[in-house]
């Protein structure tokens, strides 16, 4: 326990204690003062930030792109509802069809992932539009399951002795739920399996060479993408108390998705949420414009690309990095300057400080070497 302790102490970010106990005030207490209406949409914010990070995972981590994050997750509300619902469904206990939801929606992924064997890149593109057409034109065709145009009426689950039935609580259990996902995820990304997967992505012939299979780490970031697309499925199927229309889960919907972590970058999974949170409530707090959530996606996916691959989440991280570097030269040696941001490499979050005076390509040799240490140990 102390070793896992010592690994994983500086899991949050160095920020004073006022600045964590603001931001759990803010994320609690913002919803006992909010119309009901927007602590609906902060509930729907919550579960398309889970399933924007799943797609943190396989493109962000693994170097791969999804276009169906939005047929599997809408899978996971038809079948969870279905299954659920009693009268016109089958009746079963929400966390049974929940754990449902959830394994079909990842074995759906676990098939697209099989071929990245052989393929990469645009191939898994069209592999996953191809899963994203198909669901469209079976699953959601069937009026059974999506309650067609006359729907259905679900009555909201008990879900760990909460009656969610009142928008609030069930924000609470959508936050829990996507604390989680991040709490997951920072502890996965710092463990051996996911610095061999973050390698992979870097070089895989250098994981290759170490012993780490591409296949096998490609094939658990989509499993991953998987299980969290399921989760916010079962949880968005309760949330709008009928099955949402179709036409959330279409082929636009999910570049929509897609948009959010390339909008925010790939290395905080915190901006992941804000952007996910931005997207959705920008629309409704301007609706005298007439804006489209589609648009102001669009909008924030073009601004990302200007600012470069890390998106605005790196540039946000490289401010506070050449702060608290700048901070350290201060303290260490009286000095106010900076090295030259031309040979200077930061340091990243979960390793070792690196020598700010080496050459880029040095760098990005040691760190690669680094990846591949920890991953084999």
């Amino acid at each position: 326990m102390p070793a896992f302790v010592s690994r994983y102490r500086d899991i949050l970010p160095a920020a004073p204690a006022w600045a964590y106990a603001a931001f759990l005030v803010v994320a609690l207490g913002w919803v006992l003062v909010a119309p009901v209406y927007w602590v609906f949409l902060g509930s729907a914010a919550c579960l398309t930030a889970i399933a924007a990070l799943g797609l943190t995972v396989v493109v962000g981590w693994a170097g791969e792109v999804s276009l169906c994050q939005a047929s599997v997750m809408g899978t996971a509300v038809y079948l969870t509802g279905y299954l659920s619902r009693s009268g016109d469904g089958l009746g079963l206990p929400f966390a049974v069809a929940t754990v449902l939801g959830v394994v079909i929606a990842t074995a759906l992924y676990g098939l697209v992932s099989l071929p990245t064997a052989r393929m990469s890149g645009i191939y898994v593109m069209v592999l996953t539009l191809g899963l994203q057409v198909t669901i469209e034109r079976t699953l959601f065709a069937n009026a059974k399951l999506t309650g067609g145009a006359q729907g259905f009426y679900q009555q909201r689950p008990v879900i760990f002795g909460l009656h969610t039935e009142s928008e609030r609580v069930f924000y609470y259990v959508a936050l829990a739920a996507l604390a989680g996902a991040i709490l997951f995820l920072t502890l996965f990304r710092r463990c051996k399996i996911g610095r061999a997967l973050l390698l992979v992505r870097t070089n895989r012939e250098a994981a290759a060479a170490v012993g780490i299979s591409p296949w096998r780490f490609k094939i658990l970031a989509f499993v991953i993408c998987g299980v969290l697309a399921g989760v916010a499925g079962a949880l968005t199927a309760p949330l709008y108390r009928s099955p949402p229309t179709s036409f959330q889960y279409l082929s636009i919907p999910s570049l929509f998705l897609l948009a959010i972590p390339v909008t925010a970058g790939f290395e905080s999974l915190l901006g992941v949420v804000v952007v996910a949170f931005a997207f959705t409530m920008i629309p409704q707090a301007v609706q005298s414009l007439h804006l489209s959530t589609f648009v102001v996606a669009g909008m924030g996916l073009l601004a990302g690309t200007y600012i470069g691959p890390r998106g605005i989440g790196g540039v946000v991280l490289d401010r506070l990095r050449d702060r608290r570097e700048a901070e350290l030269l201060v303290a260490r040696t009286g000095r106010t300057t900076t090295p030259d941001p031309a040979w200077a490499t930061h340091a990243a979050d979960d390793g070792p400080a690196v020598d700010l005076t080496a050459p880029p390509a040095a760098v990005h040799s040691g760190a690669a070497s680094r990846d591949a240490e920890e991953a084999q140990s």
